[in-house]
């Protein structure tokens, strides 16, 4: 009798634990969505790429991660797929650097062929087609889109096989309005507004009249 009310309960155990754990994929575990938001706007966006990242990575339909090539892209619109805005260039960016760290081949594309440098500086990187390099070994491409809602944006990212359009992997995170709102317009310290300065204007003479003064 205690024999079978010890295997009952270590059964029962077992069943309640498995509850409790992440519901399983096929490649792996599938981490819910969460709500990133709280801190500074810049701590917001890492803490962000950094849970995209980890969801790409368990749920990818990979098996040699360092031999495929990513070409990490802007997020855009999702009304709009070719328009994004300061969250989708900076979202590209922390990517590139999550997914490395993670052991994937991430290619830069924005890199120019030869090295530029002015009294400015010294420039490696550029947006103009014409000084980057014309051939690049691209196995995958790594973006998303996002959309506004009440609440702040929903980001959905995606790996996508780049000769047949295939879905390797899918991520979901959102960004809470208050830091979405500071990093649109910029502001790194938190708390901090932009305030508009108004000052009287003197009003002209006569619209539209220019009165020319002798010296």
């Amino acid at each position: 009798m205690i024999k079978a009310f010890i295997g009952f309960l270590a059964v029962f155990l077992s069943t309640a634990t498995i509850a409790q754990t992440p519901q399983a994929g096929l490649y792996g575990v599938l981490t819910p969505t969460v709500v990133v938001g709280g801190g500074s706007p810049s701590a917001s966006l890492n803490q962000l790429s950094t849970f995209l990242a980890s969801q790409l990575a368990k749920n990818r339909d990979l098996k040699n991660v360092s031999d495929s090539r990513i070409a990490v892209a802007s997020f855009v619109n999702i009304n709009n797929l070719n328009e994004t805005n300061q969250l989708g260039i900076l979202l590209a960016e922390n990517l590139m650097h999550e997914m490395h760290i993670r052991g994937f081949g991430v290619v830069d594309f924005k890199t120019r062929e030869s090295l530029q440098i002015n009294p400015a500086g010294d420039f490696v990187f550029s947006r103009d087609v014409g000084l980057l390099r014309k051939q690049y070994n691209i196995h995958y491409f790594l973006s998303g889109t996002y959309s506004r809602h009440a609440d702040g944006a929903v980001i959905n990212a995606r790996l996508v096989q780049a000769d047949t359009g295939l879905v390797i992997a899918t991520a979901q995170g959102m960004l809470a309005n208050r830091d979405l709102a500071r990093i649109l317009n910029d502001q790194s310290q938190p708390g901090g507004e932009k305030v508009v300065i108004e000052r009287p204007v003197i009003p002209p003479v006569r619209p539209n009249t220019v009165n020319l003064r002798s010296q």
